[in-house]
């Protein structure tokens, strides 16, 4: 019986949670982990990168970075699991955010044209997507090997925040709350 008492009081006290607490709580978790991060590309510049629009833009890379309060630039291939697993999410969180200071950018890494461009069609993806020219020097200098990687980006071009594998909306509106309050 004290058994079952303990659950329910359990469970009233998640349900009793606000969304405004879960979302500091989910804050304070990035806050906290800040000199835990230790991605490569964190605190280095992604300005001036040479790259070509692949679809869906008619601003550069680095525009649509000043442009927004967070780029959020997930780097993706055709061949990769959790990529097509996450990029339905993205496309519904870049639509949901449109109009907003968030954009959600796609860098198409280690594919072929036909590869890529079949991923796109087949997920009907509508936020901007880039290749980088150079992309091993590129990949090679923000330590970009494992797809899916996700780059949270101030304004400035500044990489706040890095994440690695596959990702949940959820998670994204955390960083990028983490981006904008820090």
């Amino acid at each position: 019986m004290c058994f079952f008492i303990l659950i329910g009081i359990s469970i009233g006290t998640v349900l009793n949670i606000s969304d405004e607490e879960l979302r500091d709580q989910s804050l304070k978790t990035l806050q906290d982990s800040e000199g835990r991060d230790n991605h490569h590309a964190v605190g280095q510049s992604l300005s001036n990168l040479s790259s070509e629009v692949v679809l869906n833009s008619d601003e550069s890379l680095d525009d649509i970075i000043s442009n927004n309060e967070v780029t959020v630039i997930n780097f993706f291939a055709s061949w990769c699991d959790p990529c097509k697993r996450e990029t339905p999410e993205l496309i519904e969180y870049a639509e949901s955010n449109a109009g907003t200071d968030i954009q959600i950018v796609g860098v198409n890494i280690d594919d072929s044209d036909e590869n890529r461009d079949e991923f796109l069609d087949s997920y009907e993806v509508s936020y901007p997507v880039f290749e980088f020219t150079d992309e091993k020097a590129i990949t090679d200098e923000y330590k970009i090997s494992l797809m899916p990687t996700t780059f949270f980006v101030d304004s400035s071009g500044e990489v706040v925040r890095a994440y690695i594998g596959e990702i949940s909306p959820e998670l994204i509106t955390n960083y990028v709350n983490y981006v904008k309050e820090r």
